[in-house]
């Protein structure tokens, strides 16, 4: 959790428009609120927020590190229950974190890139299996309302 923390805090920058160091990266003005509820704060305007702000993992309680390695074994063929055996993680989680990951496309492939050292083709495969596990998921939310609507639940 603590490795998610200080890499999270690396790519921090001020949010507040009228902060002298607003949208600066390693300016030196970033410093640790909380480590336990992951707060940072802005050293120049004193302005705080949660380093997760923004992305898909904003209120996640689990580690980045594990989202994604769910995320990735997912894509590679893995099974949910396999996954839940192996990682402990429910299955209502995992539909959780595909969606959510299908709506941060962009940040999520820079990331993998480059933290994941993976290769354009393996990214590519990833966001295939997220877009059809995401309309699978649609799919079935959507014939649970009908199924409501019926009466029949």
């Amino acid at each position: 959790m603590a490795l998610d923390f200080e890499k999270y805090k690396k790519e921090q920058f001020c949010l507040n428009k009228d902060c002298v160091d607003y949208g600066k990266k390693d300016a030196g003005n970033i410093g640790i609120k909380s480590r336990k509820n992951k707060q940072v704060y802005c050293k120049s305007c004193k302005s705080s927020w949660v380093i997760s702000k923004g992305t898909m993992f904003y209120n996640l309680k689990k580690p980045l590190s594990l989202v994604l390695e769910v995320l990735l074994l997912l894509s590679e063929g893995m099974g949910v229950n396999a996954i839940f055996r192996v990682k402990g993680v429910k299955s209502e989680t995992i539909s959780s974190w595909i969606i959510k990951a299908s709506g941060h496309v962009e940040a999520l492939s820079s990331y993998l890139k480059q933290n994941m050292h993976l290769t354009q083709c393996q990214i590519d495969e990833f966001w295939s299996f997220i877009y059809k596990k995401k309309q699978m998921l649609e799919q079935m939310r959507q014939a649970r309302k009908i199924v409501e609507i019926d009466g029949v639940l």
